[in-house]
């Protein structure tokens, strides 16, 4: 879990922003370097090289760390997001999210949002298909670091515990660094910090040691140098980017539910009988879920549970707009003394995919 570090004083001025809210409860705050407008299209049925009807399609704001501060605010969790936009799809962008009451630290970037559909048709699993966005120039990624700056110090100023999160994909030619450097603020600032990217972005985050990070079973693969073919396989994986500095590690397993590797050990949980529509933003669920159980103060063993009970509510959903269902937590367990030979329904084998590989196996995944 994410080393915790105590704010600063609350402001006796009584500023406006964070300190509106109730003093002294959480605020996570999301950061989203590449954000999408993500389209949502059912057909009945699909055929390549052949007219495919739409029998009804939806558009919402989205980028990893966008869907997480939705799935925040959904459920009652202070949250602000921090992205770039420009344009029309940034003004939809923005718009939407105001709509939704989600507050919002935009940065003008004067450059359009890439756009993701998914596409699902019933009895498969759906399909992404994403754009890769626009290179943004070097003064709008020093604006979203000051941004972040500015938005973080505002909660400290509040005496509010705060937290960050830093999700998702760069845009192209973004150099990698920019994930260190928002960790590094973050540790100058004492804001516990999670990472939940892939690939060499991944790479560079994890040497900048985060309290956390949200790898699925293929990224934590790559980043380890192993295969992964069992729940101990999971666990040692973990261990070794423990001994390289994180934190913690909150390991998605897909069917297989999910990891929980810190200091004190490694938990392991699962959610059954589950109704699955859509896996589509499960990981981002999932985060939230956790990162919904920290600001409430709660224990490893009810965080991992939080984390579950969130991606469990969103799956069943076919967009990432979900509330979360308590029906399901009673069908969550939560286990120090799992079988770590129990093999995955999805093992990892390669030691080290390439980036793209990861990539193909992340879409693959979903959570």
């Amino acid at each position: 879990m994410p080393r915790s570090r105590p704010p600063p004083a609350a402001d006796a001025a009584g500023r406006r922003g964070f300190a509106q809210v109730e003093s002294g409860a959480s605020v996570i705050v999301t950061v989203t370097p590449s954000p999408s407008i993500d389209w949502t299209v059912n057909v009945n049925s699909f055929e390549f090289a052949a007219v495919n009807i739409v029998a009804s399609k939806s558009r919402e704001a989205s980028g990893k760390g966008i869907n997480v501060s939705v799935a925040l605010h959904r459920n009652g969790v202070d949250t602000v997001a921090v992205f770039p936009a420009g344009q029309e799809t940034g003004r939809f962008l923005v718009t939407e999210l105001q709509a939704q009451d989600v507050r919002i630290a935009s940065v003008e970037s004067g450059h359009d949002v890439r756009t993701n559909i998914t596409l699902l048709v019933p009895g498969h699993s759906g399909t992404k298909i994403n754009e890769t966005g626009t290179a943004l120039p070097g003064h709008i990624l020093d604006q979203i670091l000051s941004t972040c700056r500015a938005t973080l110090e505002q909660g400290l100023e509040a005496g509010r515990p705060v937290m960050m999160a830093i999700c998702g994909s760069l845009p192209p030619g973004t150099p990698e660094h920019f994930h260190r450097n928002l960790i590094r603020l973050g540790r100058d600032l004492g804001v516990p910090t999670v990472v939940d990217a892939s690939g060499e972005v991944l790479s560079a985050a994890i040497s900048e040691q985060p309290d956390l990070i949200k790898p699925n079973v293929h990224e934590l693969a790559h980043e380890a140098g192993r295969n992964i073919e069992t729940l101990g396989d999971v666990m040692a994986a973990a261990q070794d980017l423990r001994g390289r500095g994180v934190g913690s590690v909150l390991a998605s397993l897909g069917a297989d539910g999910m990891m929980l590797v810190d200091g004190a050990g490694a938990l392991h949980g699962q959610a059954d009988g589950v109704n699955v529509v859509n896996t589509v933003g499960a990981g981002d669920a999932a985060l939230a879920g956790f990162l919904a159980g920290l600001a409430a103060e709660g224990g490893r063993t009810a965080c991992l549970r939080s984390a579950l009970l969130y991606a469990s509510s969103a799956v069943g959903h076919e967009t990432t707009l979900f509330e979360v269902d308590p029906s399901i937590a009673g069908r969550i367990s939560v286990d120090a003394d799992f079988d770590t030979a129990l093999r995955l329904t999805e093992p990892s084998v390669g030691p080290a995919p390439s980036a793209t590989q990861s990539t193909n196996r992340t879409v693959a995944a979903n959570i």
